[in-house]
């Protein structure tokens, strides 16, 4: 391990004793305890103000935390740490960049893990730590989420796909919501030119300044409704039956044991195929994901979907004849 990691171990260690004894501990205690000097724990003290925003504060010679800016200490079940550990993960896979603020927060969870989950936390942190950091998306990012928790308004010079050059509008951000498959985060949020909801990718927002202008979020504004009839991040269109014929045994396998969507059906024919049944939206997203499973998934209803599938699947082959 190396010493950055090793210092983030022992403030965190540092925090949950802290937490946990109203009365405090010296310097000297807390030095013994760690194995460590004592010039070392006074630094460990103004990190833990300056670095982890906790406020300790010294009472005639003993360290003690305010017990009302503090969480208390947390344990972990073997499962609740194993799912940190695949968070942290998915985290890596999903970004494909360094994050220092993801980096931080699964490297103070890493410290009340289990000494071998602890390690594996610890490497893919080290693994994301060689991965590029893109300056601009965290701190587009980090405004935009201090302007949703605090609900004000936000101005925004944003390039939708199809334009030519980016536009300034100002925008109130509802919700942010990752979308795996594309590896980007959106905003869904009231563009007040569009007049309605609309969603923004982060990566094309070129600029992002609070205003001083408050909105608020409507009570009767639930995310998991909005997004729950569609396949990705595209909200738009009706929602249908979405039938798909798959009969090839592997990839049927493959549909059966993974939950795609929360309204599938599968259903097994007595002529060794597979109907899997869906109710969302026809969006592009989710004919992208039809066609990426080639001729093995046939799209049965509806016939808009299939002649959609079918003029794309033409379309690809001219590309393909003309070399």
């Amino acid at each position: 391990m190396n010493d950055k990691l090793g210092k983030w171990e022992r403030l965190i260690r540092i925090w949950i004793l802290l937490a946990s004894n109203p009365a405090g501990y010296t310097v000297k205690d807390l030095a013994g305890r760690f194995g460590v000097n004592i010039r070392t724990i006074y630094r460990d003290m103004l990190a833990l103000g300056a670095d982890l925003h906790v406020s300790v504060y010294d009472d005639n010679g003993t360290w003690k935390i305010q017990g009302d800016r503090v969480l208390p200490p947390i344990q972990f079940t073997l499962p609740e740490a194993l799912n940190i550990f695949l968070a942290a993960r998915l985290m890596l896979r999903y970004s494909h960049r360094y994050d220092p603020y993801a980096e931080a927060t699964f490297t103070k969870l890493s410290a009340v893990l289990p000494p071998t989950l602890a390690r594996q936390v610890h490497r893919t942190m080290d693994w994301m730590h060689k991965l590029e950091k893109d300056e601009k998306r965290l701190r587009v990012l980090s405004t935009v989420a201090e302007a949703w928790v605090s609900q004000r308004r936000l101005k925004i010079v944003y390039r939708s796909l199809p334009a030519q050059k980016a536009a300034a509008r100002i925008i109130e951000p509802y919700y942010i919501e990752p979308a795996a498959p594309g590896h980007a985060s959106y905003i869904l949020a009231h563009c007040n030119r569009a007049g309605r909801l609309r969603t923004f990718k982060i990566e094309r927002i070129e600029s992002a300044e609070l205003t001083s202008d408050h909105y608020t979020i409507p009570a009767d504004f639930d995310a998991n409704e909005f997004f729950g009839s569609s396949w990705g991040i595209v909200v738009e269109g009706e929602v249908k039956t979405i039938k798909l014929r798959i009969a090839d045994p592997e990839i049927a396998r493959i549909m059966s044991e993974t939950v795609w969507h929360p309204s599938q059906v599968v259903e097994r024919r007595r002529d060794g195929s597979t109907i899997m049944t869906l109710r969302l939206m026809d969006t592009v997203e989710l004919c992208s994901w039809i066609l990426s499973w080639g001729e093995g998934v046939e799209v049965l209803e509806p016939k808009e979907l299939r002649k959609e599938v079918m003029n794309t699947a033409k379309n690809m082959v001219k590309v393909y004849e003309k070399g």
